[in-house]
């Protein structure tokens, strides 16, 4: 592992379209003793692969917080349209091999998620990029525009990913319906044999640092623009993304409920 560098870079943006100011909000701090980049950035340092954790900010309110908690922060510029791109700007300034992105509102990621994505990185021949996937446990889940859903092929390279629920399920009562892990046990569904599992994708991707520098040249899609979903210019490209399963979820605090319910769960934990 040790003869390539990895670094892991947390997108930090100020003026989220939903929760302007979330990740220094003060009531994190109040209630759970941490704020929301606190608790991710401490979360991502315990990745035993990760050489460096960098908080990419566009606002110096985020640099003034990261710098009550003695992170490591780099400003950059407030123009940029994607996470992606903010990342690209911190690691055109670095001499690395890989560069893993941990979204700043993912407070329940892992060291070992982190680590299962660098492990596979490290040993593939074909994807430009890796990410990960969970199963998806119920069907408000299945039917949430706002949990996107991929499929995979038969060596976990991702075939495509979607807001809409897939893969339809035509057997099913002729409709999007979700199939319980009960009616996949033993793998027969509807007497027929299920070879799939319905996955969730979790935003946090490791990238080959020249695909990462390259990515924003690359012309985008007509599919990423109707499903809001970046990584889709990289399969309308070309390229391969491998996904590894993970059975760990890392849900996003991106709403005002959002936002209660992470401090409710660490306001437990705290105690």
């Amino acid at each position: 592992m040790d003869k390539y560098k990895t670094i892991a870079v947390i997108p930090a943006r100020y003026a989220s379209t939903r929760l302007p100011g979330k990740l220094i909000k003060y009531e994190a701090k109040k209630y759970t003793g941490k704020f929301l980049i606190e608790h991710v950035y401490e979360k991502v340092k315990t990745a035993k692969n990760v050489q460096e954790v960098i908080i990419a900010a566009d606002d110096e309110r985020i640099v003034e917080v990261v710098n009550q908690f003695s992170g490591c922060s780099i400003m950059t510029s407030p123009h940029h349209k994607s996470g992606t791109d903010r990342i690209a700007e911190v690691a055109s300034q670095l001499d690395v091999d890989f560069v893993v992105n941990v979204q700043g509102d993912a407070p329940d990621i892992r060291g070992t998620m982190i680590d299962a994505l660098i492990e596979t990185m490290y040993t593939e021949k074909e994807a430009v990029i890796c990410t990960l996937a969970n199963e998806i446990e119920s069907k408000d889940e299945f039917v949430n525009p706002n949990v996107v859903k991929i499929v995979l092929d038969n060596d976990n390279y991702a075939m495509y990913f979607s807001r809409a629920p897939i893969p339809y399920v035509r057997d099913k009562d002729n409709e999007f319906e979700f199939i319980t892990k009960e009616e996949k046990i033993d793998g027969i569904q509807g007497g027929k044999k299920t070879t799939f599992s319905f996955l969730k994708h979790l935003g946090i991707y490791i990238y080959r640092k020249d695909f990462l520098l390259a990515y924003s040249k690359l012309p985008a899609s007509g599919l990423e623009d109707a499903e809001k979903l970046e990584q889709l210019r990289v399969l309308s490209n070309g390229y391969k993304i491998k996904v590894v399963v993970t059975p760990y979820t890392c849900e996003g605090v991106d709403t005002p409920d959002g936002f209660e319910r992470f401090i409710e769960r660490y306001r437990t934990r705290k105690k």
